[in-house]
């Protein structure tokens, strides 16, 4: 039973942010794509879980506090003290360490550090950035368009830079929709950053960022222009979708509330 808590830290339900890699990876593949399928697979080992694992971990130490006091999230591994705060410190420096080394061994310096700027961004979103309203969010959906940058990195050194805005725009807008479904959930109270948003302006952000991103589109065309009308289809259904659909309500409620 141990053992699933500890599988239970890797949160692997987020690991479809991994989707943001692969991506990255297609679209500006000039090799032939079963080429890049092994350093993906790498990739998803050393960054999503290992990484990663570690990350989520030390987040979970951050927020017992305030889990503790949710009706969902008090029953996670940590709040709920099925695994005590030093496993769970040695738990995730082990798996961030292994997957810094697999990152410098296998990919090299460049790769490395982009790794070690995770930790760094991650860290001032825990500490600093997710106490300060409408900064968190931003500060929340920095590290989905350097997924898309890590992708490209295995592919090609040519950074399509407005590409990944709009990566940054789409992800904001979701992070924006994940306040909403946070501030509608019981206990949401005990995230004290939550009380400066209304869903009223949680919107209206969202529409601007959708707004942001079709002028992107415009200005970058004709260059990945099938790429932008997928990505603006997704961000009307993934976004707004919970307005339409309890299908998309009950799916958030899994991803971000357990």
């Amino acid at each position: 039973m141990e053992l699933i808590q500890y599988i239970r830290l890797f949160k692997f339900r987020y690991h479809l942010s991994f989707i943001c890699v692969i991506v990255g990876s297609l679209i500006l593949a000039e090799q032939p794509l079963y080429t890049i399928i092994k350093p993906l697979l790498i990739v998803y080992l050393s960054f999503n879980v290992l990484l990663y694992g570690g990350l989520y971990t030390l987040n979970d130490i951050a927020d017992i506090e305030a889990d503790s006091r949710h009706p969902e999230k008090k029953n996670r591994p940590l709040p709920s003290k099925k695994i005590s705060v030093a496993s769970a410190y040695i738990f995730a420096f082990v798996c961030m360490l292994i997957g810094l080394i697999i990152a410098y061994f296998y990919f090299g310096r460049s790769m490395f550090l982009l790794y070690a700027s995770f930790i760094f961004v991650n860290q001032i979103y825990t500490h600093v950035a997710k106490k300060i309203p409408y900064f968190e969010i931003l500060f929340n959906s920095l590290t989905y368009p350097m997924r898309f940058f890590l992708g490209i990195l295995l592919v090609t050194d040519k950074i399509p830079y407005f590409l990944i805005f709009s990566i940054f725009l789409f992800a904001f807008g979701l992070a924006c929709q994940r306040r909403v479904i946070e501030r509608r959930a019981p206990g949401w109270e005990a995230r004290r950053v939550l009380k400066h948003y209304t869903e009223a302006k949680l919107i209206i952000f969202q529409v601007l960022a959708l707004a942001i991103i079709v002028a992107v589109s415009i200005v970058d065309y004709p260059l990945y222009s099938a790429w932008y009308i997928i990505m603006i289809l997704l961000y009307l259904i993934f976004v707004f979708g919970i307005h339409f659909s309890n299908y998309f309500l009950n799916f958030y409620k899994w991803l971000w509330l357990r």
